[in-house]
């Protein structure tokens, strides 16, 4: 099913002024994305002036705005623009423009540079921010799966190692009146996702426990209510074995209605580059760079698809480990679908053109799946 957009389009500053004053007094419902184009130029304002309208634009669109910050030129002036607009609750980790938390009426701060700014050491840099400004998931949520025929009866979202929990809290942005359950071993992920802006009222759970445990998975299943959907990104679930990723499947399918891993497309380990550098304009602009760094101590191995990396931040003068990946699996979907039939589950893939859950045996030739990363949904068979 596909989801629908609204956008409203402006020509100029007036148009812009006179469609939010519409919006505000309710005469105009908010529209998902506001595009500005011709003289509608946000990047002309000096920064007061691009404060106070990002103030008056956020309480006004569901999703965000469209605009050509490429057209900033210069270092300072990119980084003021950057700074502002993700100070004011919009960020652009995603292709889809400036984004923010479905119709939050919270502003939510993604502005990771200035710490750097004001000391310039890497040792400042929030490693949870940086990461989900480079590897997070933020082009796809709950949103889209639960707007399948499949999801459509789904009452809880479950996120397994769920560290920051971005997968459970963007998608409780849309789906406030759901129940939310996580759980990891990490105690300060915990205490950061306790502390975030959730809507009032929401049915939310975090717990501390072992995706391996069987113990963990009946502590959520005890906290779900209705069909539940549990959903793990790559960069979590690849941390596993093989036989810890039969124990995953096993138990994430006994104790939840469905499955899904994210999975990467097609790839041989000898096409992954030794420095995947993630740099983005933002922060070449402040003086630091990110990237992949492989570990020359474990080197890939091609037959197993094990590797060892890091995420990495440095400038000229430091070098700091954010996060390592030691005995890393490329899970690649041909394992996990024979995985499946070893467990006699049902496999299914998202085709992001019918935004639908398929069988992993049809129309996989219409489908993005080999250029792109792609969702596994496993269920148990009948």
């Amino acid at each position: 099913m596909e989801i629908e957009h609204v956008t409203k389009s402006v020509r100029n500053m007036r148009a812009l002024r006179d469609l939010l004053e519409e919006i505000e007094a309710g005469k105009t419902p908010k529209p998902d994305w506001i595009e500005f184009k011709a003289d509608a130029r946000l990047d002309r304002l000096d920064v007061p002036t691009l404060a106070a309208t990002l103030k008056r634009l956020h309480p006004c669109v569901l999703r965000g705005f469209k605009a050509n910050e490429g057209k900033v030129k210069g270092k300072r002036n990119y980084l003021e623009w950057w700074t502002t607009v993700t100070q004011h609750g919009f960020h652009d980790f995603a292709a889809d423009c400036w984004m923010k938390c479905y119709d939050s009426p919270h502003v939510e701060n993604y502005d990771f540079v200035t710490p750097y700014l004001e000391t310039k050491s890497v040792q400042d840099l929030d490693a949870y921010m940086v990461y989900g400004a480079v590897l997070g998931t933020w082009e796809y949520s709950g949103e889209d799966f639960r707007n399948t025929e499949l999801g459509k009866d789904i009452q809880t979202f479950v996120e397994p190692l769920a560290g920051t929990a971005e997968f459970c809290y963007a998608t409780h942005h849309f789906y406030p009146d759901l129940n939310y359950v996580m759980f990891d071993l990490d105690a300060k992920a915990k205490e950061k996702v306790d502390a975030r802006f959730w809507r009032e009222g929401t049915r939310k759970n975090f717990l501390l426990g072992d995706a391996l445990e069987e113990d963990t998975w009946k502590q959520v299943r005890a906290a779900s209510e209705g069909k539940s959907l549990a959903y793990i990104g790559k960069q979590s679930q690849n941390f596993f074995g093989a036989k810890d990723m039969l124990t995953l499947m096993r138990w994430g399918t006994t104790h939840c209605d469905y499955l899904i891993l994210e999975v990467s497309e097609p790839y041989l380990l000898d096409d992954e580059p030794e420095v995947d550098d993630l740099t983005r304009r933002e922060m070449k602009a402040a003086g630091f760079k990110v990237s992949l760094d492989d570990d020359d101590d474990n080197p890939g191995n091609p037959l197993t698809n094990d590797m060892s990396f890091r995420l990495v931040a440095h400038d000229h003068e430091d070098y700091r480990v954010l996060f390592e990946y030691i005995h890393w699996t490329g899970w690649q979907a041909p394992t996990l679908v024979a995985f499946a039939n070893l467990l006699d589950l049902e496999a299914l893939y998202f085709h992001s053109d019918k935004m639908e859950f398929l069988s992993v045996d049809v129309e996989t030739d219409t489908s993005d799946c080999t250029e792109n990363n792609t969702f596994l949904l496993f269920r148990k068979k009948g």
